[in-house]
């Protein structure tokens, strides 16, 4: 079972029908794009299927805060612009959230997953804390897949760089002088890996 990013659910209305499957005898299978365990809202699940009882197992995936930024020739980390790194969600930017903007402004690699409808506010909250407008930034749609497409920029750009280019989600936003080394990542020739790892 899965859901689209339009396609609303409640939470309550997800454990409920993963527990009444899983009681009728069906084999349930829960599909999570990345890890079901960063902002997939696994741990939620688990806790309603252990709690009824259900036996259940965790298949850990790839999260997009690293695959997208790879699968750009952008490493999250690099010994020479930052050897810490963030992930947070892009549904947290609301007068609400209880990120601490200054602290997420001063890390070397900050990487926002969610992110594409919030980009304005995001990136204003950052300048806003301290972070540099002109910190390197990359915004990778479908990263991965065949019509993948990374739109680079600064903090003070990449918002109006991805209305321009119509970014739509998935997308993953990576923020820090790591996305500087793409440049020097670049293949003469252009190449594409699969899911398979064969470079074409």
């Amino acid at each position: 079972m899965g859901k689209r990013p339009s396609g609303h659910v409640p939470q309550e209305e997800i454990n409920a029908l993963l527990i009444a499957e899983a009681r009728a005898g069906r084999l349930v299978v829960r599909l999570k794009g990345g890890d079901p365990f960063v902002f997939g809202r696994g741990g939620e699940e688990c806790e309603a299927l252990a709690a009824a009882g259900v036996p259940f197992a965790v298949v850990p995936g790839v999260t997009a805060a690293v695959a997208a930024p790879g699968s750009a020739g952008i490493p999250v980390t690099h010994r020479d612009y930052g050897s810490a790194f963030a992930v947070v969600t892009g549904h947290e930017c609301d007068g609400a959230s209880d990120l601490d903007w200054g602290a997420l402004a001063r890390i070397p690699t900050l990487v926002v997953l969610m992110g594409v409808r919030a980009l304005p506010e995001i990136t204003a909250r950052l300048i806003a804390h301290g972070m540099g407008p002109t910190t390197p930034a990359a915004l990778t749609a479908s990263a991965t897949l065949p019509h993948a497409s990374t739109v680079l920029g600064t903090l003070a750009t990449i918002a109006e760089r991805a209305r321009e280019a119509r970014v739509e989600p998935p997308a993953t936003l990576v923020l820090g002088e790591v996305v500087r080394v793409r440049d020097r990542l670049a293949r003469p020739e252009s190449q594409t890996c699969s899911a398979a790892f064969a470079c074409q």
